[in-house]
């Protein structure tokens, strides 16, 4: 197989790893954030939207 073909390969299975740990943190960030409005009121709910602003996503 030649080096180049070797390099995608290896940057998608790389890149596949980085959606698996992003995947991780979304659900973990669901979880926390699910648990926060049924305990608080909907101004401390921004915590999840700080949380997907520091991953550099958006809720649309």
């Amino acid at each position: 197989m030649s080096l180049s073909k070797q390099e995608i390969i290896v940057e998608k299975i790389r890149a596949s790893f980085e959606s698996q740990d992003k995947s991780k943190q979304l659900l973990e960030i669901a979880k926390v954030g699910v648990e926060k409005a049924i305990e608080t009121d909907e101004v401390n709910t921004t915590w999840i939207q700080q949380r997907l602003a520091a991953l550099g996503l958006t809720l649309t």
